[in-house]
C-alpha cells in the first residue's frame, strides 16, 4: 500500500477537492451510535496529518434526495425525488454529489492534514453507498462488544428510558449491517476493537496510521492534549484524557442473561466470528 497513491500529501491544494470527491485521503468510521466513535475520532484527530472532526451528516439527506426516503419538513420526500429525477440521471446525481462532499471536506480540511476521518454514526444506515460514492475511501469498522452498546444506549441520560427488548433489534441490526459491510469491502476497510483501543491504545493507534497510510504518532493516546473540533459526540470523551477501560463492562450484573442471549442470537453467529466478537460468541454457542 502506497500512502502517496491515497494520501493527500503530494496532492496540491488546488487539486484537493476533486481527489476527495472519489475518495482519495478520505475514511469514514463505520460504527453504530454509543459505540465508542467519539473516542475513536478523537485519538484519530490527535495525530497532526489526521483530521477527524465532529460529526458531519450532511450525506443523509443528500443521498436522502433521491432515494426519497426521510423527513423534509413540508417538502414531500418521495416529490423531492421524483422532481430530481425528472433533471438527473443517478450517475449525473452521484457526481453532483461528489462534488459537493468534496467541496465540503477540502473546506474543513487543514492543510498539514494527509486525511479526512469522517465519524457520523447515523452513516451506518446509509454504508452500502459509500463505496459507491467514493470508490477510493477506506472504512474503519469499529467493532465493540454488543452488550456494551446495549447497555450504553438502555443507560444513557440523552434517551428516553424503553424495553431493553426494543434497543437489542437496534444494536443486533448494526451489527449485521457491520459485517455484511465489512464482507463486501474487506480488502479496503480495517477491524478496529474498541476494546482494544481502551486497553492497548498505542497498538491499536499505529494499526490504524499504518491503514490509512501515516507515520506512527504516539500523541494519539494521549488525545485529552490535542484541540478538537467540538460538535455531535459523546462528551464523556471531554471528561478524559486518554482512553480507559473503565466502560469495558459496566453491563456486567445490569444485563440478564435473557438478554444476553437474545441479543447474541439476533446479531447472528456469523456476524458475531466475522467481527470477533468472540465472547458473546461463546455464550451463544454454550447455551445452544
Amino acid at each position: 500500500m502506497d500512502p502517496n497513491k491515497w494520501t493527500l500529501d503530494q496532492v496540491p491544494a488546488a487539486d484537493r477537492e476533486s481527489q476527495l470527491r472519489t475518495g482519495r485521503g478520505l475514511a469514514f468510521v463505520i460504527g453504530p451510535m454509543r459505540g465508542g466513535t467519539t473516542l475513536l475520532r478523537k485519538v484519530i484527530d490527535a495525530h497532526p496529518r489526521l483530521t477527524s472532526p465532529a460529526e458531519t451528516w450532511f450525506l443523509l439527506p443528500l443521498l436522502g434526495l433521491w432515494s426519497g426516503q426521510g423527513g423534509a419538513g413540508s417538502y414531500p420526500p418521495k416529490q423531492i425525488a421524483a422532481a430530481i429525477r425528472s433533471h438527473l440521471n443517478q450517475q449525473q446525481y452521484i457526481d453532483a454529489c461528489r462534488a459537493f462532499a468534496g467541496s465540503f471536506y477540502a473546506s474543513t480540511l487543514p492543510e498539514q492534514s494527509a486525511v479526512f476521518v469522517d465519524k457520523t454514526p447515523p452513516y451506518m444506515d446509509i454504508a452500502g453507498s459509500l463505496p459507491v460514492l467514493f470508490p477510493e475511501a477506506r472504512f474503519l469498522v469499529l467493532c465493540r462488544d454488543p452488550r456494551g452498546t446495549l447497555w450504553s444506549r438502555v443507560s444513557w441520560q440523552h434517551t428516553r428510558p424503553e424495553p431493553v427488548e426494543h434497543t437489542i433489534r437496534g444494536v443486533a441490526k448494526h451489527v449485521q449491517i457491520q459485517a455484511a459491510f465489512y464482507k463486501q469491502c474487506a480488502d479496503r476497510s480495517m477491524l478496529v476493537s474498541y476494546e482494544r483501543l481502551c486497553t492497548q491504545p498505542a497498538d491499536e493507534a499505529a494499526r490504524i496510521c499504518a491503514f490509512l497510510g501515516v507515520e506512527r504518532c504516539d500523541a494519539m493516546v494521549e488525545y485529552g492534549e490535542a484541540a478538537h473540533h467540538e460538535g455531535y459526540g459523546d462528551e464523556k470523551s471531554r471528561q478524559h484524557r486518554r482512553p480507559h477501560g473503565d466502560s469495558l463492562r459496566r453491563w456486567e450484573g445490569k444485563l440478564p442473561d435473557a438478554a444476553q442471549g437474545e441479543l447474541a442470537r439476533q446479531c447472528t453467529p456469523e456476524a458475531l466470528e466475522l467481527l470477533g466478537h468472540a465472547d458473546l460468541l461463546g455464550m451463544l454457542r454454550q447455551a445452544a
